[in-house]
């Protein structure tokens, strides 16, 4: 019995150490980018302000999609994103993705910690300057001092990594679009701020 046992031990053990192993590797920015589809992302992500992190690093697809924290969410969400990714993949035409359709889906899987993570004084820009009075009144609103807001980050600043082209057009999106290439929208689509 106590063979057995033993066995039952280290075959489990194997099995966490597998699952833990399998996590980290799918969780790379290597991994992500080994499907042809995911390419313009990263190009798209390279390009944004948000190319870096708060410590000067390349941005990791993982920082923005994953919880940081391993638990249930973690796992939730890795099962999703990823039988999701593996049937569009292998089963439906990645090529023509409806962008418009995933962006509303696709904010609900950046957790407002992952940004919190590098974003901690919201009433402070990325150079540390004091952000606008409606930008004040909407994180304080955010953070329950002013009202109440259900919206998560991703909601009020989408568009922050990556840009799809029928978002181009907006002025807020301006410089983030002058650094990406031209397909399928022509300079006269872009909308100039005043």
């Amino acid at each position: 019995m106590k063979k057995y046992y033993a066995l039952f031990v280290c075959a489990g053990l194997l099995c966490l150490i597998l699952v833990s192993k399998s996590l980290q590797i799918t969780s790379t920015t290597e991994f992500c980018m080994s499907c042809h589809e995911m390419k313009h992302y990263k190009d798209e992500l390279e390009k944004s302000s948000h190319a870096v992190d708060k410590d000067k690093k390349p941005i990791q697809c993982r920082q923005c999609h994953i919880p940081d924290s391993l638990g249930h969410k973690y796992l939730t969400v890795k099962a999703f994103l990823g039988m999701k990714d593996v049937i569009v993949h292998y089963i439906g035409n990645p090529d023509e993705l409806d962008r418009r359709h995933m962006q509303k889906f696709a904010r609900r899987f950046i957790p407002d910690e992952n940004c919190l993570g590098c974003h901690q004084d919201l009433h402070k820009d990325a150079k540390e300057k004091a952000i606008s009075e409606i930008g004040r009144l909407a994180h304080d609103a955010y953070l329950g001092k002013n009202g109440n807001t259900k919206r998560n980050c991703a909601g009020c600043h989408f568009n922050m990594a990556h840009l799809p082209e029928f978002d181009r057009r907006f002025p807020f999106n301006a410089e983030f679009a002058k650094r990406l290439p031209l397909k399928g929208v022509s300079e006269n689509d872009i909308v100039q701020p005043n």
